[in-house]
């Protein structure tokens, strides 16, 4: 294992079909801080639909900014890393009591939940709460063959990895206070989250402590850039750049770039829309939801959570996504700016690198 001067707590390493992301934290008595940060673009068919197709170019760029972050060093080979969301199951479920052991229900009732045979996948599961009648039961499902390969790649990375997470249960933890060991609680509040990313965005929706369902939108941040790019025959950077500085901002480019993206973003509020609305028919018991919080790569779009906000009775903020540290350095603001992405970026990132501290806290 590498040690350099710092701490060992494993990195959280965010695999998606474009980027790579990684973050390691360290923990000196309280305070939780970024130890080291960095990210790179993927070529295009290294990674698709989460599958990887080019292993050997995979582990070259891992290697590489590991070893050259974009800030700090880093001090260890463990590793905690994503599946791919678009490849993953997570839902809470009620099964009833019985005389039959628990175990063996659950196992029954994936397989009404998840659209695989229960030989063909690997699930986890956890009883969130137990009520008179039956359990509340948050499962997690991925394909057997999806975590063999990702297993298999960071093996021969020469790292070792701790664990495979669910992308919302990543996310969840970096963005929400609730999350933390000292504040799990039922009593928090209701939750949407946007994970508006690159190549797909998903909802999550959060409640009582826990994940309750996600639902994938067919939005990205990819697609808007391409819509941007063609309309005005820019290269990707330069439509890239467009989309970050003007946005949906009227004043900016006379409003140019939100006339291009109307017909998007009418979908994605459309899309939310559904959600909340399978939301407020199946979870009613648990209230409205208070508010929804924007993160992801594509998150930073100026007056993004505006739009969305004028056509939900919810409020819309950008989620802070480094809610659960305590030391977070002006630097960061600078490492961000230069790299044209920002914090929301990294959202799973630092979830997963918060994962190894947060268990130590249990």
């Amino acid at each position: 294992m590498i040690l350099i001067n710092g701490s060992n707590s494993p990195v959280g390493l965010d695999i998606s079909d474009l980027s790579i992301k990684l973050v390691q934290l360290g923990k000196r008595r309280d305070k939780i801080k970024i130890q080291a940060l960095s990210k790179s673009a993927l070529p295009q068919g290294v990674i698709v639909n989460g599958k990887i197709k080019d292993k050997t170019e995979l582990i070259k760029a891992i290697r590489k900014i590991i070893a050259n972050p974009l800030y700090g060093k880093i001090s260890s080979e463990e590793i905690v890393a994503c599946l791919p969301e678009s490849k993953t199951f997570i839902k809470l479920i009620a099964v009833q009591k019985s005389p039959n052991p628990l175990a063996d229900m659950i196992g029954s009732e994936i397989e009404k939940h998840v659209p695989l045979e229960l030989n063909e996948i690997y699930y986890d599961w956890q009883i969130i709460e137990e009520l008179a009648d039956k359990y509340l039961v948050l499962i997690g499902a991925a394909p057997k063959d999806i975590i063999n390969q990702y297993t298999q790649m960071l093996d021969e990375a020469k790292l070792s990895p701790l664990a495979l997470e669910i992308e919302p249960i990543a996310i969840c933890r970096s963005l929400l206070k609730e999350e933390l060991a000292a504040a799990k609680t039922s009593a928090s509040q209701n939750y949407g989250i946007i994970d508006l990313g690159a190549s797909h965005t998903s909802m999550i929706f959060y409640s009582g402590g826990t994940i309750l369902f996600t639902v994938s939108i067919p939005v990205s941040g990819e697609e808007i850039t391409a819509k941007i790019s063609l309309a005005l025959n820019l290269t990707k950077e330069q439509a890239e750049k467009a989309k970050i500085i003007c946005g949906l901002d009227e004043n900016k480019a006379n409003g140019v770039i939100k006339n291009i993206l109307a017909e998007t973003l009418k979908n994605l509020t459309e899309k939310i829309k559904e959600a909340i609305s399978f939301y407020e028919n199946y979870f009613k018991q648990r209230g409205p939801l208070n508010r929804i919080l924007l993160c992801g790569g594509s998150a930073n779009i100026p007056d993004l959570e505006k739009i969305i906000s004028q056509e939900l009775a919810v409020e819309v903020k950008p989620a802070n996504t480094l809610t659960n540290l305590t030391e977070v350095k002006d630097e960061f603001t600078e490492i961000f700016r230069k790299n044209h992405t920002s914090s929301a970026a990294f959202a799973t990132a630092l979830g997963l690198a918060l994962r190894g501290i947060f268990i130590d806290e249990l």
